[in-house]
């Protein structure tokens, strides 16, 4: 477990810098933000220490918040797609696919139940962290949620495929 916690570390320094350098510079009429860096939290074992999950959720968040000069937007999304991760995962993954220290991966739980995991969780962040960084709902960000949540999809399986492939 200790060495998954430390590759997880280092991989969000990684994930982290293509975020902020890359991704948030790419904005398509400022309705689509791909957000990569959520693949670090969709991809943690679903058996890791619950304490774990979040603290790792908020340091992931806060870097965010960090290099985005905003106050807690990414950190709270964060937290609040670790915290209803354990229980999306017992609903859209079959129980019998992972044992307790795997990996989430498209080869491993296959291309519905991940295609189907990963969106949920994209979209409770993506709507989480446009409310609160509006503060009211409207036509405009509906569209902001669906089509961050879209892109973001694709880019996390566009990595997943590519990191299949290297293996």
């Amino acid at each position: 477990m200790n060495k998954i916690m430390i590759k997880y570390f280092f991989l969000a320094i990684i994930y982290t810098l293509l975020q902020v350098l890359v991704l948030n510079e790419i904005l398509f009429n400022s309705y689509i933000i791909p957000f990569l860096y959520i693949i670090l939290i969709i991809k943690l074992p679903l058996k890791i220490q619950k304490w774990f999950l979040i603290l790792f959720s908020f340091f992931i968040g806060f870097v965010n918040d960090l290099f985005s000069s905003t106050i807690g937007f990414h950190s709270t999304a964060c937290v609040l797609i670790g915290f209803l991760k354990p229980m999306l995962g017992k609903i859209s993954i079959p129980y019998n696919l992972l044992n307790e220290n795997d990996e989430i991966s498209l080869e491993r739980i296959g291309y519905k139940s991940f295609i189907v995991f990963s969106f949920i969780l994209i979209l409770i962040h993506s709507s989480c962290l446009f409310f609160i960084e509006h503060l009211e709902f409207n036509f405009k960000i509906f569209i902001k949620i669906i089509s961050s949540s879209i892109v973001s999809l694709i880019v996390i399986i566009i990595t997943e495929l590519a990191i299949k492939k290297q293996k």
